[in-house]
């Protein structure tokens, strides 16, 4: 290999090669090994090194047959491909098919490594491609989307197909390609590709498919193929690929990080709080994200956002849930009625100060795993006695640089309840957390924002949507969406919309839903939090399948994300959109549904109540008091027994003076 004219590439994806110099030289053997060694790790030591490829042999021994192949090496290439005494390293000059992203149908990491090298090589390699495999997967899932999304669905089955046939074993493969073949309106593919995925599970595991994959298939044989449509609105409106103008927040951000305190980010509504601070632990991967979000309607019930947190950590975790010891799944079946029976009611200090110690517990095995980020993201939304829990738990924590586990905060400006003011005002003034406070955009930011979402190049423009939007990220958001559903770019167009208010831009949108879409919106904002789809159908009293099309259409506008909505200010407008009367139905559709379905007395009282229903609310909030009582928070306790005794007394129930006088003064 003569010539330095054309760049050295060193290939390990497929048969390792290292081309340059004008010629290419086929590896194999210890040195491709120890090459994809580097590429992978980055720079060793020698002694890894040795270790890695001659495990067996004397340390010396070692040392030098690592200086043999070095050598050889060098030789074979003409050239210096690795560099360093101590530490070893690739040559800078010398790129590798490794430094990028893990890309779709890459071939296997030395897929032609003709000889055995060694028992820990065999290891490491194995987990490499079994990492490289997973993230391709993910990669096809997500290009599959994208396209689906940008309707392009011809080469979404392509490539779901593909990803299919790559690993016949990945359950998820399939289900992508059943719903891909469904919403192109083809339902016979989709029954036959379930039909293909039970073979193969018969045949290679001797097992049925999962219960979600078998119910996938009954829905889709049950209702007709929806017709694809074409998204409404561009990806870049949904997600702008980065932030701006964030600098000062983020270094303030790493000091908190670098000193092992909490980190609390506030803002106005829409001011991109929890987008900062997830890019924020992006850009910390060796720390896994458990994210403990509020929601609306968790303030009504105590524990509500730590029930849904731990059920959640629980199930993302399930051999840790089957190993907890006997008396943290007691305690915790307080809220998690499905771990077993609870204990009596709390009754004194002690009895609590256990209840969030089995929390505690949680959390620290949890954190033994590996390094953890807790995000309680809306803090404003939660409850105050998940809140008093939370910080009891993340007081164990906080203080140490080294800690396993890491907080942060998002929530609005100006919207915690007292309590939870009065204790974050505490955590500050004893430097446990760090307000880190979320500044509008300025001027240049704002083109610069715009810049990233695609819009046209208008001079004046900008300026124009920053005289509306103050800076604010969601707020400029929702008027670029205004302006691209009325591709109306012109600045007459852009003052017409700013001269609107923020609820008539999004009750503009609101009403281009079909009737079915708002109403499925409705019902789900009207069930608050912890609300799922198929809770939204029962409640609707729909086929599943008839509120998916429904969601599909919500997801297009930007109206809902998942099984939530898109933004508070998406929220608020689908509220304003409901008439009275239909407010009134929905509660008593959802009080019904979940009075039924193991609701909390305290979530089906205020559905009743909203639903002009304060006979049926009475029994509902009594028993909202006595679990709180039970929960020692005397405070919430007697709020229930009021709203009991007015619930009473608005029916003519003479009950009403029993628990007027429950109530303490």
């Amino acid at each position: 290999m003569a010539s330095d004219s054309v760049p050295w590439q060193l290939s390990l994806l497929g048969s390792p090669t290292l081309s340059g110099g004008g010629g290419q030289l086929r590896l194999d053997g210890k040195p491709a090994a120890l090459l994809t060694f580097l590429a992978a790790e980055g720079p060793q030591s020698r002694r890894t090194c040795a270790a890695l490829l001659w495990p067996d042999a004397p340390p010396a021994t070692a040392r030098n047959s690592l200086v043999q192949l070095l050598r050889r090496l060098h030789q074979a290439a003409g050239r210096v491909l690795v560099s360093g005494q101590q530490i070893l390293a690739l040559a800078l000059d010398l790129t590798t098919d490794l430094q990028g992203p893990v890309a779709p149908g890459e071939s296997l990491l030395l897929a032609d490594l003709d000889s055995e090298i060694s028992p820990a090589f065999s290891d490491w390699l194995s987990a490499q491609r079994a990492e490289r495999e997973a993230a391709q997967a993910q990669a096809s899932r997500e290009v599959t989307e994208r396209l689906t999304a940008q309707g392009d669905p011809a080469t979404a089955l392509a490539l779901a197909a593909a990803r299919v046939t790559r690993d016949p074993l990945d359950e998820d493969a399939h289900q992508q390609l059943m719903r891909l073949h469904h919403r192109s309106g083809d339902r016979a593919a989709a029954l036959q590709a379930y039909q293909r995925l039970r073979a193969i599970f018969a045949l290679e595991l001797g097992l049925e498919p999962s219960a979600e994959t078998a119910r996938l298939a009954r829905l889709i044989d049950t209702e007709p193929a929806p017709g694809a449509e074409q998204p409404a609105l561009p990806l870049s409106f949904l997600r702008p690929p980065q932030l701006v103008a964030r600098e000062d927040a983020w270094a303030q951000m790493e000091a908190g990080w670098a000193a092992g305190v909490g980190v609390a980010l506030v803002g106005h509504s829409g001011s991109g709080k929890s987008r900062l601070a997830l890019d924020f632990i992006r850009a910390h991967p060796d720390h896994h994200l458990l994210l403990l979000q509020g929601r609306p309607g968790d303030q009504d019930v105590a524990y509500a956002t730590h029930a849904r947190t731990y059920r959640q950590t629980l199930a993302a975790f399930p051999d840790l849930a089957a190993t907890l010891p006997a008396w943290v799944r007691q305690e915790l079946a307080r809220i998690i009625p499905e771990l077993g029976d609870a204990p009596p009611p709390l009754t004194s200090a002690e009895d609590k100060l256990r209840f969030y110690d089995a929390k505690y517990e949680v959390l620290r095995r949890v954190a033994d795993r590996g390094p953890v980020v807790l995000l309680s993201d809306d803090l404003h939304f939660m409850d105050d006695a998940s809140i008093e829990a939370g910080a009891y738990v993340y007081s164990k924590f906080w203080g140490d640089s080294r800690a396993a586990l890491r907080s942060m905060f998002c929530y609005r400006e100006g919207a915690l309840s007292p309590a939870t003011a009065a204790l974050s005002r505490q955590m500050y003034d004893s430097g446990a957390v760090r307000p880190v406070q979320v500044q509008p955009l300025a001027d240049e930011d704002t083109l610069a924002f715009l810049a990233q979402v695609g819009l046209p190049a208008v001079p004046g423009l900008a300026r124009e949507v920053q005289r509306f939007a103050a800076g604010n990220p969601q707020l400029t958001l929702e008027l670029v969406k205004y302006l691209h559903e009325a591709q109306d770019f012109s600045l007459d167009g852009v003052r017409r919309a700013a001269g609107q208010t923020l609820p008539a831009l999004l009750t503009g949108r609101l009403e281009r839903l079909s009737p079915e879409a708002l109403e499925a919106a409705q019902a789900a904002a009207v069930l608050r939090s912890d609300f799922s789809l198929e809770q939204v159908a029962d409640m609707l009293g729909w086929p599943i399948l008839r509120l998916l099309n429904s969601w599909e259409e919500l997801e297009r506008a930007q109206v809902v994300r998942g099984e939530g909505f898109a933004h508070d200010l998406v929220y608020n407008a689908v509220l304003s959109a409901t008439s009275v009367s239909s407010w009134q139905r929905l509660h008593r559709q959802a009080a019904g549904l979940l009075s039924q379905s193991g609701g909390t007395p305290a979530r089906v009282a205020r559905h009743w109540q909203e639903g002009a229903e304060p006979g049926q609310a009475a029994p509902w909030w009594v028993e909202a008091a006595h679990q709180a009582e039970a929960t020692l928070h005397p405070a919430e306790a007697n709020e229930c027994y009021a709203r009991a005794s007015a619930a009473y007394d608005a029916v003519g129930d003479a009950r009403a003076s029993l628990y007027r006088r429950s109530v303490a003064p």
